[in-house]
């Protein structure tokens, strides 16, 4: 829930800053927010699992449970077995959000932002405020605004020409289509102001009918990134950039099963001292898991290490770390150090006894 809280705190600033902005709609805002925290959710549910495992072993060391384990002939990689059926299916749900719901939410999230940017000019106005038009070259006003049938009260509307500017009044006006598709703002009986700032050679014009073209916003097409594409479509173009989007997506569900093994030597703990090393410890290496596996989806996306090997050497290389410190904290006294101070300790013995 911490995590969740300092996730969704983090969004609800962004996409709010985005919508002040004018980026995106303000009615989208929770919708958008709502696909953020679907995007985070594989990222937080490896984290609160290393964070859970880790813990648990945590208070099981600082109540001398994991002693009594260990005086009972009970050896530490047995505890793998209920701690792997544990995450297991937890693994499951990450990889499943990972590949196939994470992608999803980023395209809707993409989609739902293109929609907004495409809207034309007359669908950005509000009424009491000052709206510039998708060309810039054009700022609109209106009073008050009747949905039913699109009707104005009190408009105004600037155009900056290169040489002269031209500004329209008018108490009533409303949207007209055109047989061909393009709208227009129809002002009724107003006046026209048309000169150049800071000179007195305006012209001004009595109208009962004064047309405006609205111009629709020409907005970029939505990139097709690997992040947006389904799974299957991945497969159906192995290219570089999509093989680094798959290492990466099957990569997450993968370290949330190294995540555990790690945390088993990584809870040992004296209950003398405190138990917040070892969480400590556990941030420093979560994050620079996450970036490894960041790095080995760059290696792999510009082709400087392939696809068969990137996709498993990491994890491999973590798992047997955390394995290695198992077998160091189960059976320190035959370790490298373990025997050499063994041996040392041999021939102190010999030499004491040839001077007796």
């Amino acid at each position: 829930m911490v995590l969740v809280t300092l996730v969704l705190t983090n969004l609800m600033i962004r996409v709010l800053g985005n919508a002040a902005s004018g980026a995106v709609n303000p009615k989208d805002a929770l919708v958008l927010i709502g696909l953020g925290m679907i995007n985070y959710l594989p990222i937080l549910l490896t984290a609160s699992l290393f964070v859970a495992v880790l813990m648990v072993l945590t208070r099981w060391y600082k109540d001398s449970e994991m002693v009594i384990w260990q005086t009972a002939g009970m050896s530490l990689f047995k505890i793998l077995k209920p701690i792997l059926s544990f995450t297991i299916p937890l693994s499951i749900a990450v990889g499943t959000l990972s590949i196939f719901v994470s992608p999803w939410a980023n395209e809707q999230s993409a989609v739902i932002k293109q929609r907004f940017q495409q809207r034309d000019d007359i669908s950005m106005l509000a009424p009491g405020q000052f709206r510039e038009s998708s060309g810039n070259n054009r700022v609109f006003f209106i009073e008050s605004m009747n949905p039913e049938d699109d009707t104005f009260k009190n408009i105004f509307v600037t155009d900056f020409g290169k040489d002269r500017q031209l500004v329209a009044v008018s108490k009533a006006g409303y949207i007209e289509n055109n047989r061909d598709g393009e709208k227009h703002l129809v002002l009724e009986a107003g006046r026209r102001y048309e000169g150049t700032p800071g000179h007195t050679d305006f012209r001004i014009t009595e109208f009962s009918r004064y047309t405006v073209k609205l111009e629709g916003k020409v907005v970029d097409p939505i990139v097709n990134s690997p992040k947006l594409m389904p799974i299957w479509e991945l497969f159906k173009d192995l290219n570089l950039p999509h093989l680094g989007e798959i290492l990466w997506r099957f990569g997450l569900p993968l370290m949330a099963l190294v995540f555990v093994i790690i945390a088993i030597p990584l809870s040992y703990i004296d209950p003398r001292r405190g138990r917040y090393t070892a969480l400590v410890m556990a941030v420093l290496i979560y994050f620079t898991y996450s970036n490894l596996l960041k790095l080995m989806q760059a290696w792999v996306s510009t082709g400087k290490i392939k696809f068969a090997v990137g996709v498993w050497l990491l994890h491999v290389i973590a798992a047997l770390i955390g394995l290695g410190f198992i077998f160091y904290r189960q059976n320190r006294s035959i370790t490298l150090y373990g025997r050499y101070k063994r041996w040392v300790d041999q021939r102190q013995a010999k030499g004491n006894q040839h001077v007796a």
